[in-house]
């Protein structure tokens, strides 16, 4: 699934003992090998951008005390020296009402958006050129979903939209289209729009590029 960099990867984080698990993708999104630190709460703070911490700070408290899923895009200073533009989705957590902490397990996944971000403002000027007005309209619409769902601006959600386009193979219209069409048949009435919104991104249909 990535492409040069790695692009998403896993992780569980132990409430109870503020430590967090990675797969070898989160390790190198923050720029560091595979298994050369122990993340802890203090240090996956810590590399957030300092005008993010407090925000992302805030998000990861309340899931800890509810468990209830989240996201939250922010910028993160790895230690290879790059800023990265990363999206923190947790799926929910693990409760256990026996105990003093009722959350003591959160799971989820990092997005790298980088690279992606990098380009947005071009690839979607062309966009815009090649594409007709329903098309364009198309891609708003999918954009406005991404941007409720994952709680990230304009730009963001563009550059989410062509992270799958990489990833699926397929032309950032198509898959606003595939979005949006499932939107327009009642299927984003789940009350957690943002795994809903997942779920479909994950499920659309794989193309070679045009």
């Amino acid at each position: 699934m990535q492409l040069g960099t790695p692009r998403v990867g896993r992780f569980t984080y132990d409430v109870t003992t503020q430590v967090w698990k990675w797969d070898d993708e989160v390790f190198r999104i923050h720029g560091v090998e595979p298994g050369g630190l122990e993340p802890t709460t203090d240090y996956v703070l810590g590399c957030k951008h300092p005008e993010d911490r407090e925000r992302v700070a805030q998000v990861l408290s309340q899931a800890t005390n509810t468990g209830d899923p989240f996201s939250v895009c922010y910028r993160l200073n790895a230690e290879d020296g790059v800023e990265r533009r990363v999206v923190l989705v947790c799926e929910g957590g693990v409760c256990d009402a026996s105990t003093e902490t009722p959350v003591r397990q959160l799971d989820g996944y990092y997005i790298d958006l980088t690279d992606d971000f990098a380009q947005a403002a071009s690839d979607e000027a062309r966009e815009a050129v090649a594409a007709s007005a329903e098309h364009r309209a198309t891609i708003e619409q999918a954009k406005g979903s991404l941007m409720l769902a994952y709680g990230l601006d304009a730009d963001q959600a563009f550059a989410m939209l062509r992270w799958w386009s990489r990833n699926k193979n397929m032309k950032v219209r198509d898959i606003a289209e595939h979005l949006t069409d499932l939107s327009s048949a009642g299927e984003l009435t789940d009350s957690s729009l943002r795994r809903t919104v997942d779920n479909l991104l994950h499920d659309a249909p794989s193309n070679a590029a045009e």
